[in-house]
């Protein structure tokens, strides 16, 4: 595999992971010169339909999503029968291979990384789409701490009905890490994601996994039964409040859950404010020595005692000097927090006006390609909601519209290279076709606007592509009564060819064509085809039979499962199957075809026949 070109355009550099699924590989793209990941189904897979189905799934989810926590995807094909996804490179480790390697995480660490994630389940779930194998496998980590979440081969569209178990009854998704509604072979939703995303972030926290068992279904019952154990016993670094939120997203009932990822993002994002600095030495909270006043030495060996009064002076003193010290360094040490205001959506002067009234020092920055919406803020940090101290800096990124970026000539390129070197560079393309006498088919004749200059991004650029030399129109002969040699010398004849052949039932003779698909005398261009339909030599098949409505009154004789199957011309079929109660009638009308009859079966027995 390594050297191969997938698609005229990927060049394999080397494997770099595989799957049950699928090979992963990293490339180089050819045309835009950039390192990226080919995802390539596995040749045992590529005649499986439900394999290929979820492999095309994937494409699909990914294609629906724009997001700075979620891999892109550039691009899909087909090579030598295997389909194949091109995707963003993500330079970095997944979660799971960092957390083999270190460990148990720090706090803040398992907070920014749950954070991410729940960005990028927020924005998959708005746009209708559940992952349904959220795992460490699948969080890759870039080198400076940026999480990319991939491998939507198991994502389901909310609006596309779909089965959680496969046809052999094995549950879809990864055991260690699917919610107790996956377990039971229930439709995985949106919370079903945020349960998958407690028990990654409670490995994180702990360095394992909250259930092992000595088989699949052992652990799936762990996860529809047991509690996980508590983190804190776990590690005892956890903050309580870490833990909570980690514990509610896993627990049993959805219910009992976040409402959304959102809402577990907003949380994570409150109890993830930066460790507080240990001040030196000298500045601690410590016990003061009370100053003791010397003894008056012509007084020496007498006892000098104090009034009451002037002890509760004292006392009332130094209590104030502790609360002073105490309320002073609460001050210095923790400082007056407040939630960050959201603004994103406001222009640059609407959000810095925001910040600043709220005490807070803004940073502006520019960022481009981030949708049609321009000079208004589409990113913040810290996020909103997030409790900090007054005075943060606090970053904003105003979106400054489509960046602009290389336009080549492609002048003399194949229509599929041209197309597929500007969606990489997100021009849109359009294409028209004239015909040319020196230049061939399927190859670029111009473009507009001109290349080799820079233009903005999402630019339409319009490819001429010629459809080489105009063809002359030439009659259709007729092909009736020829069989398929002679039909094809006649056609080669007048410049045109044979194109697809049907066979149907007809008293003709074997192999003799009875129709075509263009009328004989009619004129048509040069190098088309013309379908026909050949005789199998065998007579038409009768028409089946008429059907009929036949109403069916059953009596229930007792609690339980009535089943009616129709035995007809058209063969064998279940018709009815319902639970009922002693005493219940079914009436009900079927559509049969005569002769045949009704068999009744009830808790799975035959119980009699009605014939019609």
């Amino acid at each position: 595999m390594i050297g191969k070109l997938f698609g005229n355009r990927y060049e394999i550099i080397s494997k770099i992971g595989a799957g049950g699924m699928a090979n992963v590989y990293k490339a180089r793209c050819t045309i835009l010169n950039r390192i990226v990941t080919v995802k390539i189904l596995r040749s045992e897979l590529a005649e499986d339909k439900d394999f290929v189905r979820r492999f095309q799934n994937e494409a699909q989810a990914v294609a629906l999503l724009s997001h700075p926590n979620i891999v892109s995807i550039y691009d899909v094909g087909e090579e030598d029968g295997l389909p194949y996804l091109v995707m963003e490179y993500v330079e970095g480790d997944n979660l799971k291979e960092i957390i083999r390697s270190k460990g148990a995480l720090s706090p803040s660490e398992v907070a920014s990384i749950g954070i991410q994630i729940c960005a990028a389940l927020s924005h998959a779930h708005s746009k209708g789409i559940i992952h349904r194998d959220i795992k460490p496998h699948n969080i890759l980590v870039e080198h400076g701490g940026q999480i990319k979440v991939t491998d939507f081969g198991l994502a389901r569209f909310l609006s596309v009905p779909s089965a959680t178990m496969t046809q052999s009854g094995t549950v879809m998704g990864s055991v260690h890490y699917f919610s107790p509604e996956q377990a039971r072979g229930e439709e995985a939703d949106a919370q079903s994601d945020v349960y998958s995303l407690g028990t990654v972030l409670y490995e994180a926290a702990c360095g394992h996994v909250p259930f092992e068992g000595d088989s699949p279904v052992s652990i799936a019952l762990k996860h529809l039964q047991e509690e996980p154990p508590g983190l804190r016993i776990e590690n005892e670094s956890i903050p309580e409040e870490l833990e909570q939120i980690i514990m509610k997203a896993m627990a049993k009932d959805p219910k009992l859950r976040f409402a959304s990822a959102e809402e577990m993002q907003r949380a994570l994002s409150k109890d993830s404010t930066d460790e507080l600095a240990v001040p030196p030495e000298e500045e601690l909270t410590r016990p003061i020595p009370i100053p003791v006043k010397p003894e008056n030495k012509d007084q020496a060996g007498k006892k000098r005692k104090l009034h009451p009064a002037a002890i509760a002076a004292i006392v009332a003193g130094i209590l104030l000097l502790f609360a002073g010290i105490g309320y002073a360094f609460s001050e210095w040490y923790f400082g007056s927090t407040v939630a960050v205001p959201d603004v994103i959506g406001q222009t640059e002067v609407e959000a810095a006006e925001k910040l600043k009234a709220e005490g807070f020092e803004v940073e502006v920055n520019e960022i481009f390609d981030q949708g049609k919406e321009v000079d208004v803020v589409v990113q913040q940090d810290p996020v909103a909601g997030m409790e900090v101290k007054k005075g943060r800096q606090v970053s904003i990124w105003v979106n400054k519209g489509p960046s602009s970026v290389w336009l080549p000539d492609f002048t003399g390129a194949t229509e599929r290279e041209a197309r597929l070197a500007l969606e990489g560079r997100d021009f849109l393309v359009k294409i028209n076709r004239e015909n040319h006498d020196s230049i061939s088919e399927g190859l670029v004749i111009r473009q507009s606007p001109e290349g080799d200059q820079n233009q903005p991004k999402g630019t339409e650029v319009t490819l001429v592509v010629s459809q080489g030399p105009v063809i002359r129109d030439v009659y259709v002969p007729a092909l009736k009564g020829l069989n398929a040699e002679q039909a094809k010398d006649a056609l080669g004849a007048v410049g045109l060819s044979l194109g697809e052949i049907k066979e149907e039932a007809s008293s003709e003779k074997k192999g003799v064509i009875i129709n075509q698909s263009v009328d004989p005398g009619s004129s048509m261009k040069k190098g088309g085809k013309i379908d026909v339909v050949i005789s199998s030599g065998e007579p038409p098949a009768e028409e089946p039979p008429e059907p009929e409505e036949v109403e069916l009154e059953i009596d229930v004789p007792a609690a339980g499962e009535v089943t009616v199957v129709i035995k007809d011309a058209q063969g064998t079929r279940e018709v009815y199957k319902q639970a009922h109660e002693a005493g219940d009638e079914v009436e009900r009308g079927f559509e049969v075809y005569p002769p045949g009859e009704f068999q009744i079966y009830f808790q799975g027995k035959l119980n009699k026949t009605i014939p019609f």
